[in-house]
């Protein structure tokens, strides 16, 4: 279990969650629960079936839960940017480089 938690959501990510019918007790259970990820200039959280404990897995609310993926500020990694769901390929996705570089200025 993680100390801190999240502390601001943006615009969109409150849009999401309402799209993806995600309450703030299912993102504070992702965020407690959940793998973190950095990658690039994003902290994620990913919840797989795995990060489910065994005695929560047969909850149909939590079950429902598996794949949830929270993408935060880098920065603080408090601040709520966007929420999806992916529960065939999760956390490998997350994990995978990009396949292109984009470098600035040139």
């Amino acid at each position: 279990m993680r100390e801190h938690g999240i502390t601001s959501i943006s615009f969109h990510a409150g849009r999401r969650l309402a799209q993806r019918n995600l309450s703030a007790e299912d993102v504070k259970y992702v965020f407690s629960h959940g793998r973190l990820h950095h990658n690039g200039k994003a902290v994620f959280v990913h919840l797989g079936l795995r990060d489910i404990p065994a005695e929560h897995r047969r909850e149909d609310r939590i079950r429902r839960l598996e794949g949830t993926v929270l993408v935060l500020d880098p920065t603080t990694g408090q601040h709520l940017t966007t929420a999806y769901r992916n529960r065939r390929r999760g956390s490998r996705d997350i994990k995978r480089k990009c396949k292109y570089t984009f470098l600035d200025g040139e």
